[in-house]
């Protein structure tokens, strides 16, 4: 019930940008897929090249998410 309710909520937030962290990182960028086993965003902050990152993170790794409402 929990993880159901938790992908539907960052269903949500598909197009925001989020925080998410896990017990050894801490990743911000804008969200773009949730599925049932991974959440994927393109990182604010680009690489070495300029060019941004694109992340994914299995959700049985994620230890919390923080959404920016700002926008």
């Amino acid at each position: 019930m929990l993880s159901s309710t938790f992908l539907r909520q960052l269903r949500h937030y598909i197009g925001n940008p989020v925080e998410v962290a896990t017990s050894s990182d801490l990743f911000e960028g804008v969200l773009h897929l949730v599925t049932d086993e991974i959440v994927r965003l393109t990182e604010t902050s680009g690489g070495y090249d300029g060019d941004p990152d694109i992340i994914t993170i299995p959700l049985n790794q994620i230890n919390y998410v923080r959404v920016d409402n700002a926008q």
